[in-house]
């Protein structure tokens, strides 16, 4: 059976970055989802830095892998509460403190090593 993990990349640290960057708007982002080991997604969505906050956009179809990730929506109420305003920098060490893998591909050509099955915790 094929590994899943819930994770994160950051399209403006990629190899790549010229193709993607940031939103339409031009808000840098971070896409989460939960990622098969060989390729595809259960699902992800989006949490864009917009100059207000962080905003969440997901798609219906994203629903029910958010609903998966309740220590996320938990960081999300600590950052609220707590009045914190992270950077991108700040909230990917904040996401890999509460078990998410940064898959960012940031070397062309290298691969990114799963590590722990979310379904074998």
């Amino acid at each position: 059976m094929e590994k899943k993990i819930k994770a994160f990349s950051i399209p403006h640290e990629t190899w790549y970055n010229n193709s993607i960057i940031d939103d339409l708007r031009g808000n840098p982002l971070i896409k989460i989802g939960i990622y098969y080991e060989y390729g595809g997604t259960d699902g992800e969505f989006l949490l864009v830095w917009d100059g207000i906050g962080i905003q969440l956009q997901a798609y219906d179809d994203s629903w029910e892998v958010l609903a998966q990730m309740p220590e996320l929506i938990a960081l999300m109420v600590r950052i609220q509460t707590e009045k914190l305003n992270p950077t991108i920098s700040e909230f990917s060490e904040m996401l890999k403190g509460i078990g998410f893998k940064d898959i960012t591909e940031r070397v062309e050509g290298e691969k990114v090593t799963f590590g722990k099955d979310i379904g074998k915790e």
